[in-house]
């Protein structure tokens, strides 16, 4: 009997395990991301180095450092990369709501997203953090992110305006600003204190108080 493969079935599982450039890219791309956020939280950011992070990610020390240049460009795109995750928490969370329930629906998705992604969500805030002592990318795309977000609460907060949902005298610009204050806050106390700091339950009292602050009175 002949061992020569005699039909095309044969050779279909050996083309279909065959990952193209890209997907070899993306894969080693997110080990490497994975590797570097590992790092972050075992000694930090100013120990954290390019070599470490693809021995980590299983690759050689170099690959790292060809594929990033710098410790800062992998730092960026991979800050950038959990704000993504982040985003899409939010979005899957609030889906099509407006107003005041588009809103609350923005707190539960951070103690979603915490939940969920927690080593993602510290490595983000560590990395936003660290960069506001410094003048970069990060710091620049940070502020950018703020501005957006404020944008964003100042939006729902009209709609919820013109929808009747709250009182008349809430300012929109003023509630974005203490609303994102807020939720930096207590996402920065619970970086530097996770074991004490429960997310879910005190999102529960600041959306109660919230409630009470922005409902038309009776």
């Amino acid at each position: 009997m002949s061992s020569t493969p005699t039909s095309e079935s044969s050779t279909t599982p050996v083309k279909a395990q065959r990952r193209t450039h890209l997907e070899r890219t993306e894969l080693s791309d997110s080990r490497m991301f994975e590797a570097t956020e590992a790092l972050i939280l075992e000694v930090g950011t100013q120990k954290t180095t390019l070599k470490e992070v693809g021995e980590r990610a299983g690759y050689s020390r170099g690959l790292a450092n060809s594929r990033f240049g710098n410790k800062e460009t992998l730092f960026l795109k991979l800050a950038d990369r959990c704000r993504d995750i982040w985003v899409e928490e939010v979005q899957s969370v609030a889906g099509n709501k407006q107003g005041l329930a588009a809103l609350v629906s923005r707190m539960d998705a951070i103690a979603s997203y915490v939940n969920q992604y927690p080593d993602d969500a510290r490595v983000m805030y560590i990395l936003w953090f660290e960069s506001v002592g410094s003048s970069s990318a990060m710091k620049e795309g940070l502020a950018a992110f703020h501005r957006q977000a404020r944008r964003d609460i100042k939006r729902l907060v009209e709609q919820a305006l013109d929808n009747g949902e709250i009182a008349e005298d809430i300012d929109a610009d003023h509630f974005a600003m203490h609303f994102i204050s807020t939720m930096f806050g207590l996402s920065y106390q619970w970086v530097v204190n996770p074991e004490s700091v429960d997310i879910a339950s005190l999102m529960g009292d600041i959306k109660r108080q919230m409630l009470l602050i922005l409902r038309p009175t009776a």
